[in-house]
């Protein structure tokens, strides 16, 4: 059951800031669990994290880095209940690869997309919709495993969204770049000398201290 208190719209109204405060039904109140978020999302169907990563030449793979990661933090565990997908040539690093896995017994689907020739790549990780996710996650949680994520990579920027990955923006115009991803997608997540070029009310929602990347929501 969530019990939402205090709602406001923020920035443009994508987005309203609340204090949730979520109760799992069944559970006496002395071993309650409660997840606060400060923020309901509107992803009626999945919930995508996704950062644009540089590419080294004849480096290891994004998708084993990015499983790596979350293994060796002990965030996530195998889903043998489903597959794995790929997409690519047979030769080089499959263009898009796709692990499924368990995070909090929520499904969630690791992607990692990189060409031979693209200097960046991509890494999503794809969640249930906020509604399911706000149930079993807490919100600084989630934004430990981002900056977790992104300080693997050496993240040059990300998105939050509803389904929809960064893709590859052209980072040789940062004002360009930042502008685009923030009309496509719920949230950015972008260096702070970046905040200057999105839209005036845009909401500095949250800091990942360990990569000092700007969680921007609306």
């Amino acid at each position: 059951m969530i019990r939402m208190a205090r709602p406001r719209m923020a920035g443009s109204g994508n987005l309203i800031n609340l204090e949730a405060m979520i109760s799992l039904d069944g559970v006496g109140d002395d071993r309650a669990e409660r997840v606060r978020w400060r923020s309901c999302w509107p992803t009626a169907d999945e919930t995508t994290l996704s950062f644009c990563c540089p590419l080294e030449t004849g480096g290891p793979w994004l998708a084993g880095r990015a499983l790596d990661t979350l293994r060796a933090g002990g965030w996530v565990e195998a889903d043998h209940s489903r597959e794995r997908y790929v997409t690519g040539s047979r030769r080089g690093a499959p263009l898009i690869l796709g692990e499924p896995l368990l995070w909090h017994d929520q499904p969630v689907v690791l992607e990692a997309c990189q060409t031979d020739r693209s200097p960046t790549g991509e890494v999503t990780l794809r969640l249930p919709p906020w509604t399911e996710l706000a149930e079993t996650v807490n919100e600084d949680e989630l934004w430990e495993l981002a900056d977790s994520m992104a300080e693997e990579f050496g993240a040059l920027c990300g998105v939050v969204s509803d389904g929809r990955a960064i893709g590859f923006p052209n980072l040789q115009t940062p004002r360009r770049a930042a502008q685009r991803l923030q009309s496509n997608h719920l949230g950015v997540i972008v260096p702070n000398e970046w905040f200057q070029f999105l839209r005036p009310g845009s909401n500095r929602y949250q800091l990942l201290s360990r990569t000092e990347l700007l969680v921007v929501l609306e």
